[in-house]
């Protein structure tokens, strides 16, 4: 550790840096409670405190952390599950052609990557579960957040309903204190003394109206009990509610969901079978086709055509409001053009400009689209595909770029003819 990083303290010194005389600890006397409540300055401070930039400076540098640990664990969840699912199909591949020659007895690299495949599968489990719960984990923090101006104003409000207290009066000297109790003293000290009297019942009646009100609540009390409750009312939320509706929980199944079925397609489970009767999260994630060939699964068809545009798209924006997804340029040109609120032009849901995020789990799925037409392309280059199909509108279909290619000639024949 580097020096000047090193704390130092005296072997006699107590953690507040005092100690008595022979060096024993000084203990700090017990706590009590407040006598008197806050003054109106002390509140104006916590009120712009509340209210301050410097606050709301911290709260966005605190979102922007939380935003992009949100990010990393979306991108990790399916980079490690995308390395996993590349290293099943390299051994599927390999059994396949094992099987296809008819050979039986397993070669030594196919045996050192099966063995290499389930070691790397329960790795990217415990991954995945770890990734699970940290997404979980920054969704109660941003929660807490969220919840930490009502809870300072929770806090406020306390401080202004305690009820003011009389101002302490000075403390009596001693000798008068003395003279009263013996009752010595001549005449004019007679007087004094049944003046000092009244002003004793004067105090003795401040003192029963201060104790008759009610207790002064400490700021840290009133803190601290303000957070229990908060957290009490979310916790009380059903793990459904917490995670399965939020934005960024769903994304992340759909990344974690995405990874595992690349190319199948399967749906994604719905919402409501995320979390057991338990409140624990599941890990079905969808069944596999080669579980049980007699089982019918259902597939997903995702047309990666936009369908303002009817190009494919290259940033795909998904909203809150439905689940369609749309070219970035074109649906904001569209909203923008219907002063800020339309319609989808889909389903007729109401959609805003905020509404929007890129969806990256679409974006994953067309750059995999590629990249499998291109490898089809260049497998397959001399083969004619199949004249019908449009395979640049759905996941897991070959494209046929020569087709496209003279379709797209003949129309710039066409535009030039006219």
């Amino acid at each position: 550790m580097p020096r000047l990083l090193q704390r130092t303290r005296r072997p006699d010194a107590t953690p507040s840096g005092r100690s008595t005389a022979d060096g024993a600890p000084l203990d700090l006397p017990p706590y009590e409670q407040p006598a008197y409540p806050m003054d109106e300055r002390t509140k104006q401070k916590l009120a712009s405190l509340i209210s301050g930039r410097d606050s709301d400076s911290e709260r966005r540098r605190y979102e922007a952390h939380l935003a992009k640990s949100s990010t990393y664990l979306f991108e990790s969840v399916g980079s490690v599950n995308d390395i996993l699912f590349a290293r099943k199909r390299e051994l599927a591949s390999m059994v396949e052609k094992r099987r296809t020659k008819e050979i039986q007895e397993k070669s030594e690299a196919e045996i050192n990557l099966e063995a290499y495949v389930a070691q790397l599968e329960s790795a990217v489990g415990d991954l995945t579960d770890s990734s699970e719960e940290a997404m979980r984990w920054v969704i109660d923090s941003r929660a807490e957040l969220e919840d930490q101006r009502a809870v300072l104003e929770i806090v406020l409000d306390g401080l202004n309903a305690q009820q003011s207290r009389p101002e302490p009066e000075p403390t009596r000297s001693k000798e008068k204190i003395k003279r009263r109790e013996t009752g010595s003293g001549d005449g004019d000290d007679d007087d004094a003394a049944s003046t000092h009297d009244m002003d004793e019942d004067m105090e003795d009646t401040k003192d029963a109206a201060a104790a008759a009100a009610p207790p002064i609540t400490g700021v840290t009390e009133l803190l601290e009990s303000a957070r229990r409750a908060k957290l009490e009312e979310y916790r009380a939320l059903s793990p459904h509610r917490r995670y399965a509706l939020n934005n960024d929980y769903i994304s992340f199944k759909k990344n974690w969901h995405d990874a595992l079925h690349p190319e199948d397609q399967v749906p994604l489970p719905d919402a409501s079978t995320w979390f057991d009767e338990h409140g624990r999260p599941t890990k079905d994630m969808g069944r596999d086709a080669d579980e049980d060939a007699d089982l019918v699964v259902e597939r997903e068809i995702i047309d990666l055509k936009c369908p303002l545009s009817l190009q494919v798209m290259k940033e795909p924006c998904s909203n809150h409001q439905c689940k369609h997804t749309f070219e970035k340029s074109a649906i904001v040109e569209f909203i923008r053009n219907s002063n800020g609120l339309a319609k989808c032009p889909v389903c007729s849901k109401d959609l805003r400009i905020k509404d929007l995020y890129l969806d990256e789990v679409i974006l994953r799925k067309i750059k995999r689209a590629e990249q499998a037409t291109r490898r089809e392309v260049d497998d397959t280059s001399d083969i004619e595909a199949d004249p019908d199909a449009d395979s640049s509108l759905v996941v897991g279909r070959s494209t046929n770029i020569k087709k496209e290619k003279g379709e797209h000639r003949r129309r710039l024949e066409d535009i030039d003819d006219d």
